[in-house]
């Protein structure tokens, strides 16, 4: 079953790959490297909102799922997490409101910007949700059309749009935004049984389940933002948008081959290895050490492939106007291969309840990524940049390893079976 399983997360990834591939050389050819870097960090702001809004409570239902049994009991998962998504949002929304206003008077971002980050936010939102569903009652064929949908939709409907309209970063988020949302209206049904009130003395207590859960990876979302999107604003920073343009276009075709690698692993990996863990059976350490192993060797042969042939790689998928930044994808790629080992530790805690774990883990990623990171910015521009993505990702994995192992030493079991 789970070979059967790796295969069609595999053939999805593979597809939604070839659509971000494409994707980056249809907008790279059609914007400037100055608008593909404004776009990027207005983008990292809505990935800011989404992870720290919306993800906690994912994250959440992902471990609850599995222990729940029955559509009933599946939809009070779903209600709740809802709710507690609402909870979240209401909570953040001066604040959101207060750095909007100092954007408009800094000059950062217009009125125009400002909405169509928010709802780039929302349908984000909606789509993580109901994709997060799909994955943990295991739903990969419509997991990966809806993937797929996104990774082909976005830049094809962009490309259109500012082949008609002109080059501009609105016109950009005003594409993704109808993409995903003619997404969602079209595939949300396929994640039945659907969102039932919340009510009851079940519902109460998981809601609170959620809370307790939830509270510490809040944090999370923006510590991990900084870990892995700071360099580009520090860039902007530093340098300008035009700079923060080619480095995104080099890191994104650098790290996507890893990200989807991970993706794999984990989306078919992740269900089975939490199940097993919950039954108490061995087969759990079978599937973490498959887990680390496709990841380890796939990540070392990604870098190898980077190292020799990043100039015909660019030439092939990077507009022209993009392609002197080649050099820095083999640094890129190293890091990203630790990251995703990163990823399973992460797992490992989550799996265990050790939220605070993954928080002191996710904290001190951020921080080395800021203290590596920006001085090396400064004296070495790009090749800094890229240089210190390793450096901070390796510190991060030694950690974020040993955290995973005193979890699962302190407690052999998961807490909700004891």
């Amino acid at each position: 079953m789970l070979r059967w399983e790796l295969c069609v997360v595999g053939a999805f990834q593979v597809g939604s790959a070839l659509g971000q591939v494409v994707g980056v050389r249809l907008l790279t050819e059609v914007l400037t490297p100055s608008v593909f870097g404004e776009a990027s960090l207005l983008m990292g702001v809505a990935a800011l909102m989404t992870s720290t809004l919306v993800n906690p409570s994912l994250q959440a239902l992902l471990r609850h799922y599995p222990a729940e049994g029955g559509v009933e009991n599946r939809a009070i998962v779903e209600a709740v997490t809802m709710k507690n998504i609402g909870r979240v949002v209401k909570a953040a929304l001066p604040v959101c409101l207060l750095l909007s206003v100092v954007a408009f008077l800094v000059g950062w971002a217009t009125p125009l910007d400002a909405l169509l980050i928010a709802a780039l936010v929302g349908v984000d939102g909606l789509r993580m949700f109901q994709t997060a569903i799909l994955n943990a009652t295991r739903q990969h064929r419509w997991y990966g059309i809806w993937q797929n949908g996104e990774a082909w939709g976005r830049p094809l409907v962009a490309y259109g749009a500012v082949t008609m309209l002109g080059v501009d970063v609105d016109v950009v988020l005003a594409s993704f935004v109808a993409t995903s949302g003619g997404l969602y209206l079209l595939l949300r049904r396929k994640t039945l049984p659907g969102v039932k009130p919340v009510n009851g003395p079940e519902a109460q207590q998981l809601l609170q389940a959620f809370k307790s859960y939830t509270v510490p990876l809040i944090p999370i979302g923006l510590i991990g933002w900084i870990s892995n999107m700071a360099d580009r604003y520090m860039i902007g920073g530093l340098l300008s948008s035009k700079e923060v343009g080619a480095y995104v276009a080099v890191y994104g075709l650098a790290s996507r081959p890893t990200l989807m690698l991970s993706s794999i692993a984990e989306t078919a990996i992740r269900p089975a290895y939490y199940e097993a863990l919950r039954q108490k059976s061995a087969a759990s350490r079978k599937y973490l050490a498959v887990w680390f192993l496709i990841a380890a060797l796939g990540s070392v042969a990604l870098w190898a492939g980077f190292a020799l042939f990043h100039e015909e790689v660019a030439s092939l998928l990077l507009g022209p106007a993009f392609r002197d930044g080649a050099y820095l994808a083999p640094w890129i790629a190293a890091g990203y291969g630790l990251l995703a080992l990163t990823h399973i530790t992460t797992r490992v805690c989550f799996a265990y309840d050790a939220t605070k774990s993954v928080l002191f883990s996710e904290t001190a990623g951020a921080v080395l990524s800021v203290v590596v990171g920006f001085p090396m910015i400064y004296f070495y521009g790009l090749d800094g940049a890229a240089m210190a993505v390793p450096v901070y990702f390796g510190m991060q994995l030694l950690l974020s390893a040993y955290l995973a192992r005193r979890s699962s030493n302190a407690r052999s079991i998961p807490c909700d079976q004891k």
